[in-house]
């Protein structure tokens, strides 16, 4: 070995036992030096860290270790004592009056027998908040449904609050100003600083949560920035997102606040235009819930509708889709008067919405208790009304404000203008009025800048005397008075008064001046009566004005026999009026034994006994029936030795015109009980209860009378002065089908007419049947509907052009039921059918036979003697095939019909 290598290798081996002494002079030092058990406290803005180090230690640091790493900073606030003295404990103050209040920080210490530098580790540790000396602020308040669909009020405080003295009792719940009480059922604080209050619903309109003295922070700071009363207003989001993932699509109204949860605190939110769709607004928004709160709010008021994109944390959760919920409000008058209704109609898009309808001064405040509180219909509409005279509305300009409670949008009317009313008047439609005692009288009435009148009828130099006060409800300016001159004995009111729309009232005289204070002792007489009349309810008054009311003498004008379709039926006065007009109730004195018989009765005075103004069915044969007046259908060939039969028309039904004093007796002719009258009186009584049937030849005469006032019991209702009546007759008859050729006779070619007559009512329903028989092939089978025309004839159209020369069939009419029997004949498919020019004058026929009943059996010779219908026949009967009416001779007899009944008051 040279001897710098040994010298070399001495040196290196000096090197390493110097280097392992060294380090166990570091071991030793760093153990002697740490610091342990190290406590930090508190008082002001001094920080005070106690601990023990190693005897002998020279420095001990003390820090807070502000940025959270765990090592000294020269940075940071600390004290670096270099004469800690030979003690084994240290007690080292630091001023923190620069860290920021609330918050937890660590103190650390270093012990070392040279000044401690960057970077050096802490020997240990303790932790310590810094007081908060400000009070707790709200930074929000929402309710919603959270993620674990809870119905919540999360309050967002800036720092912890003390649980330790809170419960539901320390909040309370205003709806509307209105505290809903049990509204909050529970009260948590999940992170520090959020609390959430459990409430029984999803309250909606205006929220407020007042907060109690006894909510504070942690060092009793009481919450700040609240009103006088420590109310707090809250956002109502009424739909939520929630952080799903599912990426559906939730629709919201715009207008509506969506809340967006994923349940944790401080999590980030982003709300995009959904790009997939056209002319999005480009809408872009990133945000967080907050440091206490899990909950962002997204207001869709200023938003288009469309669909926008969700994303809560890092993934895209939903798309909310904004629609408009279409509420709107109309007005129908925008110029009323202080005794007017503001009436108006409030709609959405959506049913059964909880609104809030409002009345806003020209200022937009709201007036005092002029609100409804109300639902739409399945419409989604609602229709409101504000009464300006009982709400005390002023005059001037207001808007009425319609709120959605759910989704909170709200629209606003256009301006109503409110003007003082001018003088109310009352006044008569017509000065003089005229009806038939007995009768129920109409008496309307007018009026303008006012909604009641009361009005006299007679006096008392006249025998009676009665007052009604009426109330236009529908605001149309007419109330139509019924007085039913019938009950002139009685007091009771409701049997005397009523009005004639259901919307108009009569007012009790509780509220109004109705009475009868001089009613007459028997049915009021004939004769003139005075009318006056005024607005108000007040009858003494001086009258607006006056009028005539002219009661005549009851009558009886006229009776009259029609017939109809056994199958027809009558339920009230619109069915009989819509049969006349069809032509399915025809005038006949010849009835086919089984269809329905319609005795027409014209006799005014008999409205009010019978009930025919309130009943369209009224009691015809109940109270006075057989004593003020009758109706008898008594029979007028019985045949030798034998009683007539009498048919007992008080089991009849009764339909009544009262407007036009006409009544129609509804029977079945076979169907309808009889009894004869063994008596000879010519009325049914206790004496007569054997029922015997009636026949298809039986003939009848009948009677309406009016029984003079001297006849009449003392507990019935004398109508006239005399006997007065009024009688027709009718027969009933064998109903048969005739065709009008036998055979029938058709070519191989479409429109071929199968013609024949009936008895039956016209207006029957006919099935025309034509069926192959014998060899013919191939076989077929051909049905029509036809209808009984009102010269009682019937026809029905068929095509035969795929059959051929020589077939031969049966043709069948049947569908009366068992009014009259099927009728069949033999038919033919030959060449060609003769036609025979059937004369002009002919076509006059059709009306003699329905005016004469002469002509129509004279009618079928000319037919008999040519079988083959003339084209002008053809073409006529084929023109009512299968259709209800009869065309134009029908509706010339449907206008004399209309004449005969057209009785009405002058």
């Amino acid at each position: 070995m040279t001897r710098n290598k040994q010298i070399r290798a001495v040196l290196l081996a000096a090197l390493m036992v110097f280097s392992v002494f060294a380090g166990s002079i570091a071991f030793s030092g760093s153990a002697a030096a740490a610091a342990s058990n190290v406590s930090a406290s508190v008082s002001g803005d001094t920080l005070t860290v106690s601990g023990d180090k190693a005897s002998g230690d020279t420095n001990v640091t003390v820090f807070v270790d502000e940025n959270g790493d765990g090592d000294f900073q020269a940075s940071e606030p600390h004290t670096n004592n270099t004469s800690a003295g030979s003690g084994t404990t240290f007690s080292e103050t630091i001023d923190i009056s620069s860290l920021d209040e609330g918050q937890s920080y660590t103190a650390g210490a270093i012990a070392a027998g040279t000044p401690t530098s960057d970077g050096t580790a802490a020997d240990d540790t303790d932790t310590f908040s810094v007081s908060d000396n400000s009070a707790p602020e709200l930074d929000s308040a929402v309710h919603f449904v959270n993620d674990t669909s809870t119905n919540v009020v999360e309050l967002a405080f800036s720092e912890e609050i003390d649980m330790s003295n809170v419960d539901t009792g320390d909040f309370a719940l205003h709806q509307d100003d209105d505290e809903q009480t049990g509204a909050i059922t529970d009260v948590t604080q999940k992170n520090p600083g959020q609390l959430l209050l459990t409430t029984d619903e999803v309250y909606t309109g205006d929220i407020e949560v007042t907060i109690g003295d006894d909510v504070t922070d942690l060092d009793g700071n009481n919450v700040d920035e609240l009103d006088d009363d420590n109310n707090a207003s809250v956002t109502v989001a009424t739909v939520t997102v929630t952080d799903d993932n599912s990426v559906s699509t939730t629709s919201a109204y715009k207008g509506e606040v969506v809340a967006l949860t994923g349940g944790s605190a401080a999590q980030d939110v982003s709300i995009e235009s959904d790009e997939s769709q056209d002319d999005n607004e480009g809408f872009f928004r990133d945000g967080s819930t907050g440091s206490n709160s899990e909950v962002f709010v997204f207001d869709t008021s200023d938003r288009n509708t469309e669909r926008y994109n969700i994303t809560i944390g890092s993934t895209m959760d939903e798309k909310v889709q904004i629609r408009d919920l279409g509420l709107n409000v109309t007005i129908d008058d925008l110029n009323v008067t202080d005794e007017d209704l503001i009436e108006g109609d409030v709609s959405a898009r959506a049913h059964q919405r909880n609104i809030e309808i409002r009345l806003l001064d020209d200022d937009g405040d709201e007036v005092e208790e002029v609100t409804i509180s109300a639902t739409t219909d399945g419409q989604g509409d609602y229709e409101f009304e504000f009464n300006a005279s009982s709400e005390d509305i002023d005059t001037g300009d207001y808007t009425v404000e319609v709120f959605d409670k759910a989704s909170g949008v709200t629209v606003e009317s256009d301006t109503i203008t409110v003007t003082e009313a001018g003088e109310g008047k009352a006044n008569f439609a017509q000065s003089v009025v005229t009806d038939q005692r007995g009768d129920v009288v109409a008496i309307p009435v007018t009026l303008s800048n006012t909604d009641q009148a009361t009005v006299t009828i007679g006096t008392e130099s006249q025998g009676y005397e009665a007052n009604v006060t009426v109330e236009d409800g529908d605001e149309d300016g007419e109330v139509v008075i019924l007085w039913d001159s019938s009950e002139s004995e009685s007091t009771t009111l409701a049997d005397v008064f009523d009005v004639e729309d259901g919307d108009d009232e009569v007012l009790t005289p509780n509220d109004g001046d109705t009475d009868v204070s001089q009613p007459t002792s028997d049915l009021i007489d004939s004769g003139d009566y005075d009318l006056e009349v005024r607005t108000g309810t007040d009858d003494a008054k001086d009258a607006d004005n006056v009028g005539t009311l002219v009661l005549e003498d009851a009558s009886v004008d006229t009776v009259a026999m029609w017939t109809a379709p056994d199958a027809e039926s009558f339920s009230d006065l619109d069915d009989v009026n819509e049969a006349l007009e069809n032509g399915n109730i025809t005038q006949d004195s010849k009835i086919a034994f089984g269809d329905k018989a319609v005795v027409q009765i014209v006799a005014p005075g008999l409205e009010g006994s019978v009930g025919a103004q309130d009943d369209e069915t009224p009691n015809f044969f109940s109270g006075d029936y057989n004593d003020s007046y009758r109706l008898t259908v008594n029979q007028s060939n019985p045949g030798p030795n034998r009683d007539p039969k009498i048919i007992n028309v008080s089991n009849a039904s009764v339909i009544a015109d009262g407007d036009n004093d006409t009544y129609f007796v509804v029977f079945n002719t076979e169907e309808i009980e009889a009894v004869r009258d063994e008596n000879d009186n010519g009325v049914i009584d206790n004496g007569e209860t054997t029922d015997v049937d009636l026949e298809d030849d039986d003939a009848f005469n009948v009677e309406f009378k009016m029984i003079a006032d001297e006849d009449v019991s003392s507990s019935g209702i004398g109508l006239v002065d005399e006997d007065t009546s009024m009688t027709t007759s009718f027969e009933n008859i064998e109903a048969e089908h005739t065709f009008d050729m036998d055979p029938v006779n058709v070519t191989n070619a479409d429109g071929q007419t199968v013609t024949g007559t009936t008895d039956v009512a016209p207006g029957t329903e006919l099935t025309i049947r034509v069926k192959s028989d014998g060899d013919t092939q191939p076989r077929f089978l051909k049905t029509a509907t036809a209808y009984v025309t009102e010269n009682n004839t019937f026809s029905a159209t068929f095509d035969f052009s795929e059959q051929n020369v020589g077939d031969t069939f049966t043709v069948t009419a049947s569908g009366a039921g068992d009014v009259a029997s099927d009728e069949e004949v033999d038919g033919n498919v030959v060449e060609s059918v003769e036609t025979t020019e059937t004369p002009e004058e002919t076509t006059e026929t059709p009306e003699e036979t329905t005016e004469t009943p002469e002509p129509t059996t004279e009618t079928p010779e000319p037919t008999t003697e040519t079988p083959e219908p003339t084209t002008e026949t053809t073409e006529e009967t084929t023109t009512s095939t299968g259709t209800p009416g009869f065309g134009i001779a029908v509706a010339l007899v449907a206008l004399v019909a209309a004449a005969l009944l057209a009785v009405r008051r002058d």
